[in-house]
């Protein structure tokens, strides 16, 4: 009779073992699927902000660009500064 116990025992210990095998398992499979989720997003969220901050850099050189064109198109900073009130140095 007492080896029954035992044995019925064992079973319930082999099974909990088995169980708690399978939970490790599922675990660590739930936390690397977290894992990569997470490292999906930051990815995504680096390359979106590489990406504005390229296009902003871009977007201020383009208008730099045609500020120089325009300035240079009507030749406004070539003109000199007229000096008031000294007439004669004006030429």
């Amino acid at each position: 009779m007492r080896w029954k116990a035992r044995l019925m025992i064992l079973a319930a210990l082999s099974f909990i073992v088995a169980g708690w095998q399978r939970l490790v398992l599922y675990l660590v499979e739930e936390a690397f699927t977290v894992l990569l989720g997470i490292a999906v997003i930051l990815t995504l969220a680096w390359i979106a902000l590489t990406a504005f901050l390229l296009l902003w850099q871009g977007a201020s050189l383009v208008f730099l660009q045609l500020k120089r064109i325009i300035r240079r198109g009507t030749s406004i900073g070539d003109r000199p500064l007229a000096l008031h009130g000294q007439p004669s140095q004006i030429k």
